[in-house]
């Protein structure tokens, strides 16, 4: 797979995940690439020095952001000619981050600007905080994604860190919660950065999956199961598809068949078979509902030898409108008709040429023969023009 594929991990919560990729096999087919406001954070997510960028260094001294999304927003902004250069040679971008608070909140939205100015086609895979944090955080975590994220990215998938709840006891330890859901959004990225860049045995690309998640805004579960060939000699699609449906951020087999659209993507190595392939993605496709839309890829790399793995992306759609990108609202000056002679209808405002208001008993300001407290246009004579002038 092409290196020209990037994940690239912004602010904390991104690091955290970006580093339960770095150092294992699947993640030698990708660049990986770490941008955080935080020196701590950034030293461990385990990627090189050339790979990381520590934003803002002179003036938040590698502090962080404080979870001040302001903040965040300028010290993306101020590394913007740096990223730009990190980003020369990419093709596909993979934005890793968790939404809530300071240094990805706020950075996001650049890092997708950096990406539209370079026309790398993207995709953004987000958490979102879970519901016992702060309420501001998650007020903060909806407000940017329904703002700036659905308008300018190509892909949105927001994933709730509270689906975790539905796999979990409720004593399991809050940072053993953490670790889960940093270690499935790593399988998650790697997944679709593989199933995106892989030669596929069966079609899907990445418009079909833009195609998908831009109609309307959305939430997903995503669900990622792998099973040891070795381990499973008989009976392996029906196990892979038993993994993926424990998977902790799927929510359980409710959500495939209460989804709007599914997308099903299996990983393996050169062994693969089409006929294997075809058997197992139609077994989870069964979980589907009779109304589900489901997109299925299959996919072959060397990383994957030995191992399959089988990735579920339930989409749930809101009840608004399609989504629309400001850029497709514009329209050219020649999209725009022109007005016709008699048929303009500007407003016009009333100006009293005679009345100065206040100034009526003041001593006039006179420079070079003219009243300064008489406006301008009637000092000098000048026609306001309604409109009715166009060709």
């Amino acid at each position: 797979m092409s290196k020209k594929i990037t994940i690239l991990a912004l602010g904390g919560a991104g690091c955290k995940i970006v580093s339960r990729i770095a150092g294992t096999p699947a993640a030698a087919g990708v660049r990986l690439l770490a941008i955080d406001t935080d020196a701590e954070s950034l030293a461990a997510c385990g990627l090189p020095e050339s790979d990381r960028l520590l934003a803002a260094a002179q003036w938040r001294g590698g502090r962080g952001c404080g979870g001040n999304a302001q903040d965040g927003q300028r010290a993306i902004a101020h590394e913007r000619h740096t990223i730009e250069k990190m980003l020369a040679d990419c093709e596909f971008l993979v934005l890793v981050a968790g939404m809530g608070r300071g240094t990805a909140s706020g950075g996001a939205q650049v890092i997708l600007s950096i990406a539209a100015k370079l026309k790398i086609p993207n995709l953004v895979l987000l958490t979102l905080p879970f519901a016992m944090e702060r309420p501001s955080r998650y007020r903060l975590a909806e407000r940017i994604i329904e703002n700036e994220l659905f308008a300018t990215a190509d892909a949105v998938i927001a994933l709730p860190n509270d689906l975790l709840f539905a796999t979990r006891p409720a004593e399991t330890p809050l940072a053993e919660a953490f670790r889960t859901s940093d270690l499935e959004v790593a399988r998650t990225a790697l997944a679709l950065s593989h199933t995106l860049a892989a030669g596929n045995l069966i079609g899907s690309d990445f418009a079909a999956l833009t195609e998908l998640l831009k109609r309307r805004r959305s939430l997903c579960g995503i669900g990622v199961g792998t099973i040891d060939l070795a381990a499973v000699p008989d009976g392996r699609g029906a196990a892979v598809v038993e993994a993926l449906l424990k998977s902790p951020l799927l929510g359980g087999s409710s959500q495939l068949h209460d989804a709007d659209a599914v997308i099903l993507s299996l990983l393996g190595g050169p062994e693969l078979s089409l006929g294997d392939a075809r058997e197992t993605l139609e077994l989870a496709g069964r979980y589907t509902g009779n109304d589900t839309e489901v997109v299925v890829a299959a996919s072959t790399s060397p990383e994957w030898q030995g191992s399959l793995q089988l990735t579920a992306l339930a989409i749930r759609f809101s009840e608004e409108d399609e989504i629309k990108k400001p850029s497709a609202a514009r329209k050219t000056p020649d999209d725009v008709p022109l007005a016709r002679p008699g048929k303009a209808t500007q407003m016009e405002f009333s100006f009293d040429q005679s009345d100065k208001g206040e100034m009526e008993r003041t001593t006039p300001v006179v420079w070079n023969g003219e009243d300064l407290d008489e406006p301008t246009f009637k000092r000098r004579g000048i026609s306001l023009d309604l409109g009715t002038h166009l060709r």
